[in-house]
């Protein structure tokens, strides 16, 4: 059951205050058993008073030692030693109360059960946000708009614009991407074409070569119904998937290259259809973080033979 952020601050205030008066119940009593409070002093050590000096100089010289009668020979050596001290006087009481032991002792809840008020009031809080957001309905990848066309099939053959491929250091690696699309429903597949040049501009050249850039290699992709989303609203249509494309070396078997592109082709025609149907073609793609449009005059779309 989730619970409303309001009724978690609340859960925490009440928490927070039954700590706070306890805390202060605590104090209140531990105060009040202070032997200081309370009048129990320990007794006070009563003070004696130092004896007056006594001048023993003329009984002396009247009573030298020995020549008392009946007094005792004295023996052995006389000790020339400090007198051993007095012992000490005893230690008062340690006042160690009903208060010292309380105190710690109610710091300790006090802290114990703040930690556990506020992860509650959190956990209640943050409830809310663990809910699942209702499907939306009309998502493009799963429910297509139904429009013209959307039952036939058509088949795109598409130049598309240069686009930056991946940035470097110096320059740009430039490609003229050239697209085979099948598509039947909301189903569709294409073939993809990438020549690629190595060039020392900020910005795919119009003409690569006679800018001055580098031939690279070719790389191409093959992209099937289960590799692609197709979303269809009337005649534009909308593909997206992962390209991870080769290389084909002089006949050899296609080598990958490790690298994995995100794709996204929109396309739809425009103008008058010719007599078999074929009309010219609008759109956009991007590969990875480069775009680039569909070169109208050089692409087209038709209806499968």
């Amino acid at each position: 059951m989730d619970v409303p952020p309001a009724a978690a601050w609340l859960v925490l205030g009440v928490v927070l205050g039954v700590l706070a008066a306890g805390a202060v119940v605590i104090g209140v009593v531990a105060l009040l058993r202070r032997p200081g409070r309370t009048g129990h002093r320990p007794p006070a050590t009563p003070i004696r008073a130092a004896p007056a000096p006594v001048d023993d100089l003329a009984d002396f010289l009247e009573h030298p030692p020995g020549s008392r009668p009946g007094e005792p020979e004295p023996t052995g050596w006389a000790t020339l030693a400090l007198p051993p001290p007095p012992p000490p006087p005893p230690a008062p009481a340690s006042g160690r109360g009903p208060g010292r032991v309380l105190l710690p002792l109610a710091a300790m809840c006090f802290a114990a059960l703040t930690v556990v008020g506020t992860t509650a009031a959190v956990v209640a809080g943050t409830r809310t946000t663990d809910r699942v957001p209702p499907r939306i309905a009309e998502a493009p990848d799963e429910v297509p708009t139904r429009g013209d066309g959307e039952g036939s099939t058509v088949v795109g053959d598409l130049v598309i614009d240069g686009l930056v491929l991946e940035p470097r250091a110096v320059g740009i690696t430039a490609t003229y991407p050239e697209v085979r699309l099948r598509s039947e429903g909301g189903r569709a597949g294409l073939e993809l074409r990438l020549p690629t040049y190595n060039c020392l501009t900020a910005t795919p050249p119009p003409d690569p070569v006679a800018a001055g850039c580098a031939a690279a290699l070719v790389e191409h992709a093959t992209l099937g119904q289960s590799d692609l989303r197709v979303e269809r609203r009337g005649d534009r249509l909308t593909v997206r998937g992962q390209v991870a494309t080769v290389t084909r070396l002089a006949g050899s078997p296609p080598e990958p290259t490790g690298r994995v592109y995100e794709l996204e082709l929109t396309v739809a025609p425009r103008g008058e259809p010719t007599g078999d149907g074929t009309r010219q073609a609008v759109g956009e793609l991007r590969i990875g973080t480069g775009t680039a449009p569909v070169v109208t005059g050089r692409s087209t779309l038709r209806p499968a033979d």
